[in-house]
């Protein structure tokens, strides 16, 4: 398939959660926006720092907001639980990468409001490689013609893909 998929933030985020909804979202195939869980995410999204403006277009996706903090850019992401850490500092690494390659130098926190906790993200001489990695790994599956096989977890119950999976 000769098809040329834009890797972005929501992208990493989906395929880290599984690799299915990563393959429907690269194809612009949207899960159920009424999902009670998403929901619950633009809530805490909306109600949490409230002074910052929100949603912040960039290079590669949106970025929940972004301040200065001590002369240097800072790329903050608001989640509702640390559930999925791993998922929020790939995603961030990724917005910051991207700042990188356009000579702007930026840092990253991960905020979780409901349980008071920020998490530093640094792009370093690692984490860019485990970036670059994954996103070779990411670039093989949204590229196969069809979607990976489905293999159900407790996760699915709450996706807004599931229709997609198990109807």
């Amino acid at each position: 398939m000769n098809k040329k998929y834009t890797i972005t933030g929501s992208l990493i985020e989906a395929y880290i959660f599984c690799p299915r909804q990563a393959w429907f979202l690269s194809r612009q195939i949207v899960g159920n926006q009424y999902n009670e869980f998403l929901k619950i995410g633009r809530l805490i999204s909306d109600e949490s720092y409230k002074r910052d403006k929100k949603e912040v277009l960039t290079i590669g996706g949106k970025i929940d907001f972004i301040r200065t903090k001590n002369n240097e850019l800072l790329l903050v992401e608001v989640k509702k639980s640390s559930k999925f850490i791993k998922t929020s500092k790939m995603q961030l690494l990724f917005y910051l990468y991207n700042m990188k390659q356009n000579s702007i130098s930026a840092t990253g926190e991960v905020r979780i409001p409901r349980e008071k906790k920020v998490i530093k993200v640094d792009l370093n001489e690692q984490s860019e490689q485990d970036l670059l990695s994954f996103i070779d790994e990411l670039k093989r599956i949204v590229e196969q013609d069809k979607p990976p096989r489905v293999d159900y977890s407790g996760k699915c119950k709450n996706c807004s893909y599931l229709d997609f999976c198990w109807s």
